[in-house]
C-alpha cells in the first residue's frame, strides 16, 4: 500500500511538473534566452557575457532545427494515423492524397537532410560562433590594454606624489596636464592594438599579446587546436566569399582540410562537434588568462586545453 501511495505521489508530481514548473536549470535558461536576448540590455563591453550568449544562440538555434526535421520526417506517418489511411491505399480521395503527397515530400526533405548530416544548419551555426570569437578578441584585448594603461599610469603618478608632495597643490589644470602626459608616456610604451589577421591560434594570440593576454609559457595551444581553429577559419570565408567552394587560397591557409580545389564544403555534424568544441575551449582559456591577471586561480579551474574536443555540447 505505502508503495502504491509513493508511485502515485511521485506521478502526480511528474505530471504537475510538465510545462515551466518542472524546467531544469539549463533548460530554464535557454528558454528566458529565447524569450528575450539577454544581450539587448547590456551595454557595449560585456564581452565575455556577449560571446557565451552568442555561442547559446547558435547552438541552441541549430538543435531546434534539427529536433524541427525529425518531427518533420515523422510528419506523413502521424498524419496517415489521425487520418485512419494508408498512403499505399488505391481509393484514396484526390484531397486525401494531395494532402498526404504534401506531407510526404516535407517527411521526405527532412529526412534527406538528416540523412546529409545537416550542413546548412553546422555551417551558420559554425559561421556564428567564429564570428563571437573574433569578435571577444577584438573587443577584449583593446579594453584590457586600456586598463593597463590606466593602471600602469596611476601607479606612476602615485609615486610622483610621493616622492614631491607639492604636486598636491599644483593647479587643477596643471595636474590634468601631467597625467594627460603620464599616461601617452605609456600608451606609447605599451604594445600598439593589432587587428585580427593570420589564421588559427595566431590570429588571436597576436592580438592578446598586446593586451598582455598572450599564451603562458605553461598553457601553450596543442598544435591540434591550432590546426581546428586554422580550418574553421579556413572554412568560414569559403562559405561567406567564396560561394561555399574551396579554392588554393584555402588550402594553402589550412593544408589540412581533406577538400580538394573546387570542392563544395558540407560541414558534418561531426565537423560540428569538432569545430564548435575548439571555439569553446579556446575562448574559456581566454577567459581564463584573464581572470588570472586578476586574482588566483586553483589549477583545475584552468580549461584541459589537451583535452579541447570534450568542450563541445553534450547531444550536439
Amino acid at each position: 500500500m505505502l508503495c502504491d501511495a509513493l508511485a502515485e505521489m511521485v506521478l502526480k508530481r511528474r505530471i504537475g511538473e510538465i510545462g515551466e514548473d518542472g524546467l531544469g536549470e539549463f533548460a530554464r535558461r535557454q528558454m528566458d534566452a529565447a524569450r528575450s536576448d539577454p544581450r539587448l540590455g547590456r551595454e557595449r563591453g560585456a564581452v565575455l557575457a556577449d560571446f557565451w550568449d552568442a555561442v547559446e544562440e547558435a547552438e541552441r538555434v541549430r538543435m531546434l532545427g534539427i529536433l524541427g526535421m525529425h518531427e518533420l520526417a515523422a510528419v506523413l506517418d502521424r498524419e496517415e494515423q489521425r487520418l485512419g489511411v494508408s498512403r499505399d491505399q488505391p481509393d484514396l480521395s484526390p484531397d486525401t492524397a494531395a494532402r498526404l503527397q504534401a506531407f510526404w515530400e516535407r517527411s521526405e526533405m527532412a529526412r534527406l537532410e538528416l540523412t546529409n548530416g545537416n550542413p546548412h544548419l553546422n555551417a551558420q551555426a559554425l559561421i556564428s560562433m567564429n564570428s563571437a570569437l573574433d569578435a571577444l578578441v577584438e573587443e577584449l584585448a583593446p579594453a584590457v590594454r586600456d586598463v593597463r594603461r590606466r593602471r600602469l599610469a596611476e601607479a606612476m603618478l602615485s609615486d610622483v606624489k610621493a616622492r614631491v608632495p607639492a604636486f598636491a597643490e599644483l593647479a587643477d589644470e596643471v595636474r590634468e596636464t601631467i597625467e594627460g602626459v603620464v599616461e601617452d608616456f605609456i600608451d606609447d610604451r605599451l604594445p600598439k592594438a593589432e587587428r585580427l589577421r593570420e589564421s588559427g591560434a595566431r590570429r588571436y594570440e597576436r592580438v592578446l599579446e598586446g593586451a598582455g593576454l598572450a599564451a603562458p609559457r605553461d598553457r601553450p595551444i596543442p598544435p591540434d587546436l591550432d590546426c581546428a581553429l586554422t580550418e574553421l577559419g579556413a572554412l568560414r570565408d569559403v562559405l561567406i566569399h567564396r560561394g561555399g567552394r574551396v579554392d588554393a587560397r584555402a588550402l594553402r591557409q589550412a593544408p589540412s582540410l581533406m577538400y580538394g580545389d573546387g570542392q563544395m564544403v558540407r560541414m558534418s555534424d561531426a565537423d560540428f562537434r569538432t569545430y564548435s568544441a575548439a571555439v569553446r575551449c579556446y575562448a574559456a582559456e581566454v577567459q581564463y588568462r584573464l581572470i588570472r591577471g586578476w586574482i588566483e586561480l586553483p589549477d583545475e579551474d584552468a580549461p584541459d586545453l589537451a583535452r579541447w574536443r570534450d568542450y563541445r555540447r553534450l547531444g550536439a
